[in-house]
This record gives structure tokens, sequence and C-alpha cells, in this order.
């Protein structure tokens, strides 16, 4: 987005398309009209007064100069005098010239209301400057003056239908309103001139933006911004706008003029964007909350959260792969609950339940990083450990059997034991025989007296 007037980029962008801007000027048909009405030689001899001038006015918006620094007006003004052009033919150019510049940049995607109102507001005060140039021009011409004081009036009245305007003095009381500015907030001309200007003022602007606004137009600058007012009835208007000092020949400021664009209508509809991308974004979240919970559900187990079955079995096809790509020990521990038909025979099933998480909870403070923890299905319970061979996962075993020995666990008055069985990763195996071998084993340890470890002998 090009910068609001006076920046690199925006000076570059009106002198790179300076071409396009003069064919889409002399293109429309309201300047073909005044060009063949008065019968302006300009395609033969007098083109580049055109070009000169587009240049002038581009000067006068680019830099904030005045149009009397413009030297080439003399020769474009006295052309079109030699040619009984009218005040209100002369209207028409510039404000072609200013709806070409504007279209232009529309087309690249750069005309803001900002820069439209600034754009409006210099061509104002260029008509201001045309005025008094006008007399020192054409000297003694009063049918001339008259022209001029008609372009005023011509400019004023363009302004006027196409903006909300007002005036104040330097007090901020309001001087002036047009025909916009009543109908836009439901009060009479005679119920606004001679009030201040908070007499629209909206609850809920806030005090810095309009301190902002009064510190910079007391400088002596323009000020452009979003202001949010109130009408009569209590309802509220959006408009763009832009407020500018008029100075007198000692650089004093005797009055403000603000003009403003209707820009209600796009801020509701903005929004109204909002809410509904706060409410798309809900229900992203929604969705993307009830997409976790159904992937946490297809690969933990609902009852005690640790690996189901299935989730455990892909990791450990992909743990058996690295173990031997790498060339280290993988040890697979199983382990079961000693008499758990019991407990839930003499407690029920919702204790048995109960007991179940209290010993993976227990389990899974007490093993290491890295090690897979899984139900393999009832009281049955899986843990591969990698990189550990058959003495760490021995070791890891056994601590595990004693822990829960002596744990006191809740609904079960009696001690509560694990058998556990071991085996080691060959380098034959596959993930169907190294289960085979440490489910083997655990037999054993509940064959042999349960609550102990056994480690499968080939």
């Amino acid at each position: 987005m090009i910068k609001i007037i006076n920046t690199e980029e925006f000076s570059y962008f009106l002198r790179v398309n300076r071409n396009e801007i003069i064919k889409k000027w002399m293109a429309k048909n309201e300047v073909q009209n005044v060009l063949h009405r008065h019968s302006l030689p300009i395609i033969e001899k007098n083109t580049h007064l055109f070009y000169e001038f587009c240049d002038c006015f581009i000067s006068v918006i680019e830099w904030r100069a005045t149009v009397s620094e413009c030297h080439v007006k003399i020769e474009f003004l006295q052309l079109l005098n030699n040619y009984n052009v009218t005040t209100a033919d002369l209207f028409t150019l510039i404000t072609k010239l200013k709806n070409a510049i504007e279209e232009i940049i529309f087309e690249n995607g750069n005309l803001s209301f900002a820069l439209q109102s600034e754009i409006d507001s210099l061509t104002l005060q260029m008509a201001n400057d045309l005025a008094t140039n006008f007399e020192i021009i054409i000297s003694g011409n009063q049918n001339y003056k008259s022209e001029n004081s008609n372009l005023l009036a011509e400019y004023k009245k363009a302004v006027d239908l196409s903006n909300i305007v007002s005036k104040t003095n330097p007090k901020g009381v309001i001087t002036y309103v047009n025909d916009k500015f009543c109908e836009i907030s439901g009060y009479s001309r005679d119920e606004l001139v001679g009030k201040p200007h908070n007499i629209i003022r909206h609850p809920d602007m806030p005090r810095e933006a309009f301190k902002d606004l009064w510190d910079t137009i007391k400088a002596k600058k323009s000020w452009n911004g979003v202001v949010t007012n109130m009408k009569k009835e209590g309802g509220q208007y959006i408009v763009d706008t832009t407020v500018i000092p008029i100075l007198d020949v000692d650089g004093d400021v005797v009055e403000y003029i603000a003009i403003r664009h209707d820009i209600t209508e796009l801020e509701e509809t903005k929004q109204q964007l909002k809410n509904i991308n706060k409410a798309m974004k809900n229900k992203v979240d929604e969705l993307y909350s009830m997409t976790n919970t159904l992937e946490q559900k297809a690969y933990k187990d609902n009852l005690t959260g640790i690996n189901n079955r299935e989730n455990f079995e892909d990791i450990f096809a992909i743990e058996i792969a690295n173990a031997n790509l790498n060339n280290v020990p993988l040890s697979l521990i199983i382990f079961d609950v000693d008499n758990f038909k019991l407990v839930n025979d003499t407690y029920g099933h919702q204790a048995g339940d109960i007991l179940l998480k209290d010993v993976v909870n227990l389990i899974e403070n007490n093993i290491k990083n890295g090690d897979i923890f899984a139900r393999w299905g009832g009281e049955e319970f899986v843990i591969l450990t990698p990189t550990t061979d058959l003495n760490g996962a021995y070791n890891l075993a056994e601590n595990l059997r004693k822990l829960v020995q002596t744990y006191v666990f809740r609904y079960v008055e009696n001690t509560l034991t694990l058998s556990f069985g071991i085996a080691q990763l060959s380098k034959d195996d596959t993930k169907k025989s190294l289960f085979e071998k440490a489910d083997k084993a655990m037999y054993e340890a509940k064959k042999n007296g349960r609550n102990r470890t056994e480690i499968y002998q080939s």
C-alpha cells in the first residue's frame, strides 16, 4: 500500500504512471466535449501543455506546493482563455484530471479513503491558488475574474455534493455544515451552527483520539483518522475524516475545514467479518480439540491412559528395526497382576478398575524416559525398554515388583503382587517371536509361585 502523500513511494508511483493518467484524463467524455466544443487544436500543437499541466497538478499533490509555483499554468490558462474556455469547463478539466489520478491509484489497489480525502483537500487548495493566479494572469480582465469566482463556487458545489463537510472557528465552534452533514447526523443546520463540535461526539470515542486531533491541527498540520460520531436520535455513524487548518496571510489559523466520507457500512462489514472469523476460529479450535481427543482415543487405552495394544504393536516394530539397524540391545518385559480375578470377585469390577489405574500410575512413574509402556489386555501389561539388555531389564522388573508388593492400594486389604517375564531381542527375532519368549517367561513366573521375575531361557 502506498503511504499517504509526500512519500517517495507515492511520488514514484505518480511519475511512473503519468502517461496512463494523461491517457485516462484525455479519454474522458467530459474532457473530449470541452476540447471539441472550443475546437482546441491540442493534438497538433499543444499536447505538451496538457502533459506539463498534469505534471504541475501532480507536483501540487506530491509536494503540497502551491499552483503559484507552477510556471506552466500561465501558458495553459492562456491557451484556454484564447479559445474562450469557460470557468466551468476549466473546473471540468481539473476535476477529471483528479479523477484520472484516483482511478489509476485505485486500479493498482492503493486508493484508500484517507488518500482520496487528501487528494480532494489538496485539489481544493489548488483551486484557491488558481483563483488568486487568475487575477494576476488575466489582470484587468473582469470577465475572467468572474469566471474564476464561478470556478470556486463550482468546486465548492462538487465538494459539498460528494462529501460531508463542516467548518469551525479556531475554538471548535461550528460555523458551517453542508446538507450531507445534516442528513447523516439528523441535526438541522440551525441546531449545529454555533455549537461546539463535540455535539456529535460519541461516548465510545477515546479522549486520546481527540487530543491527537487537536494537537495536530493546532500545530497547523492536517489530521486524518476514522471517527465514530453520534446521531441526534442516538445512533452512530462512522466517517473517515480529514481536518485541514486554513491559514491567513500571516500564517495564523482562521478556521478548520473537515471533509468526511461515510464508511459506516464498510466498518460494520469489517466488524461482521471479525465476528465471523472469531466464530470460525472457535469452531476450528473445537474441531481441533475433538480431533485431538479422537486421536488420543485411537492410540491410548481408555481405562489407564497409557498406550493401547494396537499403538504398542506399531511402536514395537519400529523399535525392533531401530535396534537391528544400530546394533543396540532391546528387551521386552511382560507382567500380569496376580490373582486379579479374585480382586474383581471380592471387591467388584469398579474397584478392580481403580486398582489397575493405581498400578499403572505407580509403574509409569518408575520407568525410565524412552521406555514404552502399554496395556496388552485385561490385567496384562508390557514394557518395551530400548538400549537395555537382560540384566538391565531384570533389575527394572525387580524394582517394580518390590515397589508394588510394598505399596498399599485402595480397596485391597491383601498385598498385591505382579509376575514378570523378560526376553531380549536376538538377531533372528521377529516381533512375534520376541513376544512369545517374554510371555513364556511370565508364565514360568506364575507356575513357580507368582510374585517373581523370570528370564527367558532358550
